[in-house]
């Protein structure tokens, strides 16, 4: 009778575990990407551990077509139609891979996995990121102003004159950042990192080694959280450290804009704010006023400060993802335009026709937010550095409901089965983005109109759905301005540029950390009514 029960034991488990996801399984007619990924995880996992993952799906992809197998219970596809309008347009949760991004033990808008509670929690704080919101903000155009001419550009200048280069990758996080917590904060209770050095090099330090040992929560977080309960530690003390640095920060940051608006409540208190906390204020309002059931346990909830790191939790992530991924999209924007003067020099033909120019001559006026929407090329410049060098070209994880679907032509798939599309394969389908390698703004100018459709339903640099990038039109206001605001004033060259291709990695940065320039000042020509011109001739 033993013997029967092994036997019995062990056709069961190659049944199970070989045979049914091999040749049974709704998944088994889908092309395996790897030999072994029928039937077993750990390739996809030695990939993704390796950092590899972004190569290896897109070379997959290439070879078997829209839809490939990574695992047993794991897709990726590359498509729209069937692919990414199915996936993040319908009912697919999230996946534990978000817990990552849970800050102070609290959820947020991000790590939120059901589509209902983060459509409830993103309507909190959307309005003030709206186009209309933020191009008729006084704030926003404050910012702006501030941002560019009394920090940025002073410090270009200054290496400008003195001929030293600039590490723009710093830099451009100072910049981003100093946008990000001034429109969350406001201009007063900001970082100001463009300016303060010191703090800014010990605030990226903690940023960019937090996720060096990411794998194991992002891919396996139940089991790494068994592990490390019983002391085997799989995440360095020091990244948690890390971590904890970027939430003192922020919680800082949270309390000295409650501060400044009680201050501003008391009657004839000094104005140290020179712009309203306009995300902070929205976010503290729709929670005061929100009836959704907080998906903290209750333990959680009872913490005296709990609404505070409630709060502090949602902005945490506004910041990291309003500073990141600006930040590295406008390192390879000025990388790319460093390798092509020629598009500097039509890029400033074309920044001549703005009233007031960003000329540093013309400073405090600065063009209103319309009249960057309406030049071509720096649209397509900004749009092709998305494009091209995606600052998240990873996979973006999801589970299948239960109601079983199909995607990209396959049979219908059951509740529970991992499925995720990335950008970087999404950015480089020949059909639509022909040379797609190449950085090419002039793709955007001379489609016509049919193309330029296509190639924006292709374009997944925000993601799609309702997952979408919150922040996105205040993304692009901000790198139009800022790409202007240099290129009005300065031309840019390559002194060192290291390690600039992408990291393989959720946030891609370069590899380098680091991109040495040379700026160059212009001298401005005398327009008409006293506006500064960006000259034609260097």
């Amino acid at each position: 009778m033993f013997t029967i029960l092994v036997l019995v034991g062990i056709a069961y488990f190659i049944y199970k575990f070989f045979i049914y996801p091999v040749y049974r399984s709704p998944l088994s007619t889908i092309p395996a990407a790897h030999i072994t990924a029928s039937w077993s995880p750990l390739w996809i996992l030695w990939i993704r551990y390796t950092g590899v993952q972004v190569q290896t799906i897109h070379k997959a992809h290439l070879k078997h077509g829209p839809i490939v197998r990574l695992g047993p219970s794991d897709l990726s596809v590359n498509c729209v139609d069937g692919g990414i309008r199915t996936i993040y347009s319908g009912n697919f949760d999230k996946i534990d891979f978000y817990d990552v991004f849970v800050n102070y033990g609290i959820q947020n808008m991000i790590s939120t996995k059901g589509s209902k509670p983060h459509s409830m929690r993103k309507r909190m704080t959307s309005g003030v990121y709206t186009k209309s919101a933020l191009q008729s903000s006084k704030d926003f155009y404050e910012i702006t102003r501030s941002v560019l001419y009394d920090r940025l550009l002073p410090v270009l200048a200054s290496a400008a004159a003195t001929r030293s280069a600039v590490e723009v990758h710093s830099l451009n996080h100072a910049t981003t950042v100093d946008f990000t917590t001034s429109y969350i904060f406001g201009m007063g209770n900001d970082t100001n990192f463009i300016r303060d050095v010191e703090r800014r090099t010990k605030y990226l330090h903690h940023h960019f080694h937090r996720t060096k040992h990411s794998f194991w929560i992002l891919e396996i977080p139940r089991l790494t959280r068994i592990i490390q309960s019983i002391g085997i530690r799989l995440i360095p003390k020091w990244a948690e450290v890390a971590h904890a640095g970027l939430e003192e920060l922020t919680l800082a940051l949270c309390r000295r804009t409650a501060q400044s608006l009680q201050n501003d409540a008391t009657p004839h208190a000094a104005k140290e704010q020179r712009t309203h906390p306009v995300v902070y204020t929205q976010l503290v309002e729709s929670l005061d006023r929100s009836s959704m059931k907080p998906a903290d346990s209750v333990q959680q909830q009872q913490a005296p400060n709990y609404r505070e790191l409630r709060i502090a939790s949602e902005l945490l992530d506004h910041l990291i993802a309003g500073m990141d991924t600006s930040a590295v999209t406008l390192t390879y924007l000025l990388w790319e335009m460093s390798r092509n003067p020629d598009v500097q020099y039509e890029l400033r033909k074309e920044l001549r026709a703005l009233s007031p120019t960003l000329v540093m001559e013309n400073a405090p006026k600065i063009p209103p937010p319309q009249s960057m929407d309406v030049l071509p090329l720096l649209h397509s410049i900004v749009m092709e550095t998305l494009r091209r060098h995606t600052a998240t070209p990873s996979s973006q994880p999801r589970v299948t409901p239960s109601t079983p679907t199909s995607l990209a032509g396959s049979p219908p798939l059951p509740g529970g089965i991992r499925v995720s599309a990335q950008a970087y394969s999404l950015h480089r389908n020949e059909e639509v983005f022909r040379n797609s390698e190449v950085w090419d703004p002039k793709r955007w100018l001379h489609a016509s109109a049919k193309e330029k459709e296509e190639m924006m339903r292709w374009l997944w640099a925000f993601g799609s759905g309702g997952t979408m990038c919150i922040a996105r039109n205040f993304a692009m206001q901000e790198l139009k301005y800022v790409t202007a605001a240099i290129y009005c004033n300065f031309t840019t060259t390559i002194i060192d540029d290291t390690g600039i291709e992408q990291k393989d990695d959720y946030m891609a940065h370069p590899k380098g950390e680091q991109l040495q320039l040379q700026f160059t000042r212009l001298e401005p020509e005398k327009g008409e009514e006293g506006n500064h011109l960006p000259p034609l001739r260097t």
